[in-house]
């Protein structure tokens, strides 16, 4: 190959991956950034879309520590990393779409909110309890004492320092029935909702400035209760009764963005007829299509 052929070659590749917007994808609880499950996902918007440049945030390149850090860590930290990440990636400085699954949505969200480098145009979350969990994850098996005893002691210390400091599901753990010790405790959720104190206009300005924000709930969720955290949905305490997402006070008083984003009609609400994390490949397709591939300005 002659030297001109070589650089042609480079440039067109070069060109062909520089069509599409980015995509950066955060994994959830218990899984890890080069999981199949992910690698799925990214092996399927390759497919659709050639040559677009995709990054799997990892908070440890060893995928098993990674995995462990889903569960224990501090989730600012968690975020402050990934912001570093995509400071240091030249391929996402112009932008990207983002996709967050189940509690990597809420990280997600968090890294819109406070990183300037998170210049992102549609937004995608899979089941993320974005209004919190009153539960704990459920122990996968029934019979599993052992997780069943762990989550019954985080439950009982979920407002301690120490595990507010230290283990993740605990940071965006919100019950409607105690609320005010969500206010006085939380490390994680409540700021990133703009629920406490010290109200920060940055991130109703950063996450309102997003193109589309899809929020994809599964109806038979039984891993993050209530199941329409995923859609901004809270519950009354007076009566167990569910708050649909624009009659909570979050959206009424706009803490986060999220009435601007609805009165420009950027929010989008879909479901999966399934439980948690089961995402059939023909709608991860029909969500590629719709919302991502862009060609970058």
């Amino acid at each position: 190959m002659y030297l001109g052929d070589f650089r042609a070659t480079v440039l067109s590749a070069l060109i062909e991956s520089n069509k599409y917007r980015p995509v950066v994808l955060w994994h959830g609880l218990g899984d890890n950034y080069n999981s199949s499950g992910m690698n799925r996902v990214t092996q399927l918007i390759q497919e659709m879309y050639p040559g677009v440049f995709s990054h799997s945030i990892a908070i440890d390149l060893d995928p098993s520590r990674d995995e462990n850090k889903s569960l224990f860590g501090d989730a600012n930290d968690e975020v402050d990393l990934a912001c570093e990440q995509i400071a240091n990636i030249s391929q996402l400085k112009d932008g990207f779409d983002a996709i967050g699954f189940s509690q990597g949505g809420v990280l997600t969200r968090a890294l819109i909110e406070r990183c300037s480098a998170a210049k992102v145009h549609n937004f995608i979350t899979f089941g993320s309890p974005h209004m919190g969990v009153m539960e704990l994850p459920v122990c996968r098996d029934e019979k599993d004492w052992i997780c069943k005893r762990r989550n019954a002691f985080l439950k009982k210390q979920v407002w301690h320092e120490s595990i507010q400091n230290t283990v993740i599901p605990a940071q965006y753990f919100r019950d409607p029935y105690e609320y005010q010790k969500y206010l006085d405790h939380s490390h994680f959720l409540a700021d990133v909702n703009n629920e406490a104190g010290g109200f920060n206009a940055s991130y109703v300005e950063n996450l309102s400035n997003i193109n589309k924000f899809v929020l994809v709930a599964f109806l038979k969720d039984q891993t993050v209760v209530p199941k329409n955290s995923a859609w901004f949905e809270d519950i009354n305490p007076c009566n167990g009764a569910p708050i649909p997402y624009d009659d909570t006070d979050l959206y009424k008083r706009d803490y986060i963005g999220l009435k601007k984003l609805d009165l420009d009609q950027k929010l989008v609400f879909l479901n999966i007829d399934d439980a948690h994390m089961r995402i059939p490949d023909t709608f991860l397709v029909d969500i590629a299509q719709k919302y991502l591939g862009s060609p970058l300005a």
